[in-house]
């Protein structure tokens, strides 16, 4: 398995240090200041990710306040993601990508149902509550996901579709904590469309402080 990045070239501390198999999650907490690398390593793969205020679990990422107060559709280098309460929880502080996405939501048991016919698939959402279990959240706790790496243009007409990500190997994005937080990281197992190139890949994640 290709490893595109030396987590010793990150300045400060490396707190972890891991890789996602496919379909695979992973809960984490970040503290002010951290960093969380999301690194696509073989190209085309989509990472989910969703968050909560670490202290106080009812105060999450909210997806039409981060678009509202950005005015911006696309997340990218520079783009803050705020709280349900207008809170600044993260920035994107790092992107090789360009292309991703907060308009999409995170597929479903209900979701692969109704599309697919399919409601035993594996899905992002059962892999956030997964993920977020220890911390004593469940299924209707997770909030509406930032997905790293996906590409969903926006038509003139307003219509958008799922298209094939343009991530290459080695593409990362940094994201950097502003306040604690509790973050689930969902390597997107979708399959029945073209969110992934209908090839399911590894995710690697390195959390860092730094100095």
């Amino acid at each position: 398995m290709p490893m595109t990045h030396n987590a010793a070239e990150l300045e400060g501390e490396i707190l972890q240090d891991l890789i996602l198999n496919p379909a695979g999650f992973q809960g984490l907490e970040m503290r002010t200041g951290d960093v969380l690398r999301i690194i696509d390593v073989e190209g085309k793969q989509v990472a989910g990710v969703a968050f909560v205020y670490l202290h106080r679990k009812d105060e999450k990422l909210s997806a039409p306040n981060s678009l509202g107060l950005n005015r911006k559709a696309y997340p990218s280098l520079g783009y803050k993601f705020y709280s349900d309460e207008a809170k600044l929880m993260m920035t994107m502080t790092a992107d090789t990508c360009g292309t991703h996405s907060i308009i999409a939501g995170a597929c479903s048991s209900f979701m692969n149902e109704l599309r697919y016919g399919d409601k035993h698939a594996h899905n992002c959402r059962d892999n956030f509550a997964s993920a977020l279990k220890s911390w004593g959240l469940g299924w209707k706790d997770i909030p509406y996901p930032l997905n790293v790496f996906m590409n969903v243009p926006v038509k003139s007409d307003g219509a958008y579709e799922i298209e094939f990500p343009l991530s290459k190997a080695g593409d990362y994005v940094d994201l950097t904590a502003e306040m604690d937080l509790l973050v689930a990281v969902s390597n997107c197992p979708q399959v029945r469309n073209k969110v992934n190139a209908h090839a399911l890949k590894p995710i690697r994640l390195v959390q860092h402080r730094p100095k």
